[in-house]
């Protein structure tokens, strides 16, 4: 039968009189000796990697945006307007309004002109009113005050139920029609 027998703390082959561990079987901290011993826990080894792993990725990232923004195309200077090549300008015809009178004002004591610039002071928007076609406007709003409670002509460009206006003029009393 195969009898165990105990292996005896043997000085290695190369290095007579020498042994590779003391008799606590712990690392001899003498120089020249292939085992030390370190006092690091697990946890240091996975803060070290956890650290060295976001550090590389926030290189490759800033790596990646830089080359990104080097062959990207040029972006568009902040002053230059923005042109959608789709949308062009109409002509709308109507009386500037305030979208909570609408084309009968509620303050009787004052005339559509006055109603409709106190409305839009209290939260309310201008809008165009022609017939029962009502579209709600922005843009140049300072010429579109100016003419609030008249029948004007407008120009600009129509998005859904709001109208862009680009400019404003007063429409003739006998001419009416529009869009």
């Amino acid at each position: 039968m195969f009898m165990s027998r105990p292996i005896a703390n043997k000085p290695p082959a190369g290095n007579p009189g020498k042994s590779l561990y003391n008799k606590d079987r712990s690392a001899d901290e003498t120089p020249g000796e292939t085992v030390k011993k370190h006092d690091r826990s697990w946890l240091t080894l996975v803060s070290f990697l956890i650290a060295t792993t976001l550090a590389s990725s926030l290189v490759f990232a800033l790596a990646f945006a830089g080359v990104t923004a080097v062959i990207g195309e040029p972006a568009q200077a902040a002053d230059e307007p923005q042109v959608d090549p789709i949308t062009t300008e109409r002509t709308f015809s109507g009386v500037i309004t305030d979208a909570r009178c609408g084309a009968r004002h509620s303050n009787r004591e004052k005339n559509a002109s006055e109603c409709s610039r106190v409305c839009v002071r209290h939260g309310s928007n201008y809008i165009i009113v022609n017939g029962d076609k009502k579209y709600e406007l922005i843009g140049e709003l300072r010429e579109v005050a100016e003419f609030a409670g008249q029948r004007v002509s407008l120009t600009g460009v129509l998005d859904g139920q709001t109208i862009k206006v680009s400019s404003a003029s007063l429409q003739a009393e006998d001419r009416r029609g529009g869009q």
